[in-house]
């Protein structure tokens, strides 16, 4: 194993020479050389998996910031990189060249349908599940394909403690898997419907209702056909106004805050408050603190004026966006960059599933750029949206000409590669650190 080790380390040394992330080929190096590598490299470490659709990147971000101010070693994948190379590369350079793994606790995001061969290699303390929409319809399929993938990496980890989304009717049926459970949600409204991936009892197939919603499919539903409904979380939020929110576990309520905005982010918030209430470790308050994962609602600043990067990828998470920036007192700018890289599902169709219509009324220029710019301007235009510039792929340079010679607050709204390709831009214009960083 100690050669194996050394020969990934130095190829991570020589890709970070070259300004290079490092984030799946060492990984990728060692397995071929060892394929059993990971279970070794985790051995002795605590381990808490994050995996769903929307979120993960965000929560695990959460969950080592709170570690962190609570004093313990930890590591993360920070670039995302979540299939078993990426995994295998954290791994690597968080241990010393005989193996043995330099932190305490390992903070890993997951890719749901590569969550089955990654549980084969390590032993998980906890396993939380984000959520479960629709996603890179291409490679995952539709969500029922998408449950049972979760559900064989849970089947890997039999001594994990699921941390689930009560509120989430397709994900919060692996309450009935064999494993210890507890369970995060939001006890009220938050305002306005949006685009739904699951009508249905995951039951029984009746029509599910809903006493309220707050995101997608998730909020208070309850099947008028069988049992199953949504039952109260262990941990909760409620009460919520602008930052500001109750924090309900224990049978206590506790007054918390977030910087994050959006009601994405205050899942995220509770799933990493679930985790670490479930962990008994790490500094709860520091929840508040916590500023921004990379590309998630990421900020960079110029001339007095903000450019918000979002990275959208799916019908609930593009109009859950979409919905908070409809809510800002101020019109800003703004920018849709849609790539249909492999990374990204060749298949753009979601785009037809979200909602524009809250943007309808913005007063800003909008920009549309990158391989389906076109697709993307066609579809703003379906919802009476007409872009004022349309930039043929990514030519993030002239996007970045656009945001300094304008007058407003500039959004970009980016998929994934779209957005990994143009934070290389935006550093170099407006400062930041790379995502490996």
């Amino acid at each position: 194993m100690t050669f194996s080790l050394i020969i990934a380390k130095i190829i991570a040394f020589i890709l970070r020479i070259f300004n290079r992330g490092a984030t799946t080929l060492p990984g990728r190096v060692a397995l071929w050389l060892k394929y059993n590598i990971l279970t070794k490299l985790s051995r002795g470490v605590r381990i808490i998996c994050v995996t769903g659709t929307n979120g993960k990147t965000t929560t695990c971000a959460l969950l080592e910031h709170a570690l962190r101010k609570g004093g313990c070693s930890c590591f993360i994948n920070k670039s995302g990189a979540n299939m078993l190379s990426g995994v295998t590369t954290s791994f690597i350079m968080n241990s010393t060249v005989f193996g043995r793994c330099k932190k305490e606790f390992a903070i890993l995001e997951c890719d749901e349908n590569s969550l089955p061969e990654i549980s084969r290699y390590i032993d998980a303390e906890i396993l939380v599940v984000t959520n479960i929409f629709r996603d890179q319809l291409d490679r995952f399929g539709e969500i029922d394909y998408t449950l049972a993938q979760i559900k064989k990496g849970i089947e890997n980890m039999p001594k994990a403690t699921l941390v689930l989304n009560a509120d989430d009717p397709l994900s919060y049926t692996l309450s009935y898997c064999k494993n210890k459970a507890v369970s995060f949600g939001i006890n009220e409204e938050l305002g306005g419907e949006s685009v739904s991936d699951n009508r249905f009892c995951p039951m029984c197939s009746a029509e599910l209702s809903y006493k309220y919603k707050t995101l997608g499919q998730l909020g208070g539903f309850y099947c008028p056909r069988c049992s199953y409904r949504r039952k109260t979380p262990d941990i909760s939020l409620s009460g919520i106004s602008g930052t500001g929110f109750m924090l309900n576990y224990g049978g206590e309520a506790r007054l918390a805050f977030t910087s994050l905005k959006g009601a994405y982010n205050l899942y995220n918030y509770c799933a990493a408050a679930a985790a670490l209430l479930t962990l008994g470790k790490g500094d709860i308050n520091a929840l508040s603190s916590f500023s921004g994962a990379f590309g998630r609602m990421e900020k960079f600043e110029y001339g007095g004026r903000t450019v918000l990067l979002l990275l959208v990828k799916n019908p609930v998470g593009l109009t859950g966006c979409i919905r908070y920036v409809s809510t800002l007192e101020e019109s800003t700018d703004t920018a849709f960059a849609l790539n249909d890289n492999a990374a990204d599902s060749k298949d753009v169709s979601w785009i037809w599933d979200s909602d524009f219509t809250p943007l309808a009324e913005n007063k800003g220029r909008v920009i549309t750029l990158g391989l389906r710019s076109w697709d993307m301007a066609l579809r703003l235009k379906y919802d009476g949206i007409t872009p004022d510039l349309i930039i043929e792929g990514e030519n993030y340079s002239r996007l970045i000409n656009e945001i300094k010679n304008g007058d407003r607050d500039f959004i970009v709204f980016a998929n994934y590669t779209s957005m990994m390709n143009m934070r290389r831009y935006f550093i170099e214009a407006f400062g930041g650190r790379e995502f490996w960083e």
